[in-house]
């Protein structure tokens, strides 16, 4: 039998159970691709993180959900970031190599933060009466077309008018998946509004047919700072919520920088550890 140690842990969290579940295998070498992604399944959380030895920086990430890898996403960064600080394998400052890309981290008084590649921009082809109709909204709460925002990993950003359209939407299962298709097996629409500094968002996603609610996105949190930096909105530092409608709060820290430079945050509560089995091959 083949042993695997890994770390539970919630990132974004502002209490033991908020947050977004991680579940961190913190040596990962000897899993194949077709392992990690049935490890990944068995877990069924939005992603499981497996880290692999790296001479440019402090791990290699591999980042799976139940169903495909992504090349990067947030809060497996963030979390395999808090993971890897714990175990003495990453100081303050230091780098995770991802298949998007080098990611520059730090840890400050228990926050982690990560620096996010530039986001670039596409138009959706998506009209405002279309978008409303998919998330069961008024066509007066999309205050803008939706635009697609890739920083390594790309999402459908919609702005919507006030935080209760936030909290409102109810995306029709069969639009969203006409309407907000990356590629076939990929839909995902990130929501948000923002005010006084407090942006309120939700992420959905489809996972085998369902339109799925994610807690905590840092990778759409990311692409929003990304947004903001590409049209003149910077500097900036928001207060991120997410979850509510899921009853797991998660709160994320954006700050995009004069250079519009973006960098996303927040806390890391560690709640389980064990090993996983595999036979032999």
């Amino acid at each position: 039998m083949r042993l695997f140690p890994f770390q539970l842990v919630n990132v974004f969290a502002e209490s033991h159970f908020g947050g977004n579940p991680l579940a961190v295998f913190t040596d990962a070498e000897g899993l194949d691709d077709a392992a990690m992604q049935a490890i990944a399944r068995q877990f069924n959380l939005s992603e499981t993180v497996f880290l692999f030895p790296s001479s440019k920086a402090a791990a290699r990430l591999r980042i799976f959900t139940p169903s495909y890898e992504m090349p990067f996403a947030g809060h497996p960064t963030l979390g395999s970031a808090a993971v890897l600080h714990r175990l003495g394998r990453a100081g303050d400052d230091f780098v995770l190599q991802t298949e998007a890309g080098p990611i520059p981290l730090t840890q400050r008084d228990g926050v982690f933060t990560l620096q996010a590649n530039a986001a670039t921009a596409r138009p959706s082809g998506l009209g405002l009466a279309d978008t409303a109709e998919m998330l069961g909204l008024a066509e007066a709460d999309i205050v803008a077309a939706p635009e697609w925002l890739d920083n390594g990993t790309e999402q459908l950003l919609v702005r919507l008018a006030s935080r209760e359209a936030v909290l409102a939407a109810r995306p029709d299962p069969q639009l969203f998946m006409q309407r907000a298709t990356l590629q076939p097996g990929r839909r995902v629409a990130y929501l948000w509004h923002e005010s006084d500094n407090v942006a309120t968002v939700r992420l959905f996603f489809e996972q085998h047919g369902a339109v799925i609610e994610d807690p905590g996105t840092g990778s759409a949190c990311a692409n929003l700072g990304g947004w903001c930096a590409l049209n003149g909105r910077h500097p900036l530092a928001w207060r991120i919520e997410q979850g509510h409608a899921i009853d797991r709060l998660n709160v994320l820290q954006l700050s995009v920088d004069t250079a519009g430079r973006v960098r996303v945050g927040g806390r890391v509560i560690f709640v389980a550890s064990g090993v996983f089995e595999l036979p032999d091959s």
